[in-house]
């Protein structure tokens, strides 16, 4: 089931590419949008985040987009203890 992505707001991140290869990102936050989504998205303390390269940057120079990530891990069954260390055989 593929769901719809969830972008975030009030972010805006620029890639500089230097004379010697190396890059950096700047990244503008507008902190009252950010926050408040943040607070909305907030589970348990945390947020999950992906950063991704645009296809292109735009006319402004915008080359990345943040949007959340939804993945959580399933939770495995507890294995079922079979003896005790009595039934060791060393």
């Amino acid at each position: 089931m593929d769901k719809q992505k969830q972008y975030v707001n009030g972010m805006i991140i620029k890639e500089k590419t230097f004379d010697n290869g190396g890059t950096q990102l700047k990244m503008s936050i507008k902190t009252s949008d950010l926050i408040e989504q943040l607070k909305q998205l907030d589970d348990e303390g945390w947020v999950n985040l992906i950063v991704a390269r645009r296809q292109n940057p735009s006319e402004t120079g915008v080359s990345h987009y943040v949007y959340v990530d939804t993945w959580k891990p399933t939770k495995k069954k507890k294995a079922v203890e079979v003896g005790s260390e009595d039934d060791l055989p060393f």
